[in-house]
């Protein structure tokens, strides 16, 4: 019964943070070019949080750090429950807390972005239960890797420090993200790369992956069932989820 009621809490409040997250309650949050161009954000157009903030529910919540702190830590910790439903949810605030870093010149926001949430979100696709919301957040990756790794260099050592991932395979793979415009063919190359950087791991990744074949050639689905794997324990599990003073 107490893990029944906490579940359903945990679930209840990132539907808040999901409906706080609406397109609708969201107008001042302009999207982002979907060129898919590598890194390309004009720090001269960057602008203050202050202009979302009337304009932007999740604008408004950053720019009260008493509101922000809890909701942010909440939103990392999602990450690390096994329960889909609650991740699904919470991955829509997350988008537009990505939207805004980009966006904004807010340092400790792109700081946030760039290393707290962008591990948290590795982690999750750790679990098999997040193999629904998986392919979304593969995307929130790619977004924080085109668009931060620029303006900080958090991105990039979240990454390497994957246990299978090294300099020269990072290099590889920002030469393939400089080659397509595509950002399908992006996402697939930043899925690729998480997946062979943890030793393939991601259980979320390994999950989807299994459905789709089984959808599409039933008669070899006891050959391809993915076995069951853990995630070696390394500097991806050792990182603090949250810092203090962030906003």
């Amino acid at each position: 019964m107490e893990e029944k009621l906490l579940r359903d809490l945990t679930r209840e409040i990132c539907s808040l943070l999901s409906t706080m997250a609406s397109s609708g309650l969201n107008n001042g949050i302009p999207p982002i070019e979907q060129s898919g161009h590598f890194n390309r954000v004009d720090v001269l157009f960057l602008k203050d949080l202050d202009a979302f903030a009337s304009k932007s529910m999740v604008g408004f919540l950053l720019k009260h750090k008493d509101l922000a702190l809890p909701a942010l830590q909440i939103s990392l910790e999602a990450f690390t429950w096994t329960d889909g439903e609650a991740v699904t949810k919470v991955s829509s605030f997350c988008s537009a807390v990505v939207l805004l870093a980009i966006q904004s010149n807010n340092i400790e926001l792109q700081q946030f972005v760039s290393k707290d949430l962008f591990s948290a979100i590795i982690r999750g696709l750790a679990l098999e239960s997040n193999a629904v919301i998986s392919a979304d957040l593969v995307g929130l990756c790619r977004e924080i890797f085109i668009y931060m790794c620029d303006r900080d260099p958090a991105p990039r050592q979240v990454l390497l420090s994957l246990p299978c991932i090294t300099p020269q395979d990072l290099l590889a793979f920002e030469d393939a993200l400089t080659k397509t415009a595509s950002p399908r063919e992006q996402k697939q190359h930043m899925r690729s790369l998480l997946v062979s950087g943890t030793g393939n791991n991601l259980k979320a990744l390994a999950a989807q992956k299994s459905v789709n074949v089984i959808t599409n050639v039933s008669s070899h689905a006891a050959q391809i069932m993915p076995q069951k794997i853990e995630l070696k324990r390394g500097n991806l599990l050792d990182w603090r989820p949250f810092r203090e003073g962030f906003l």
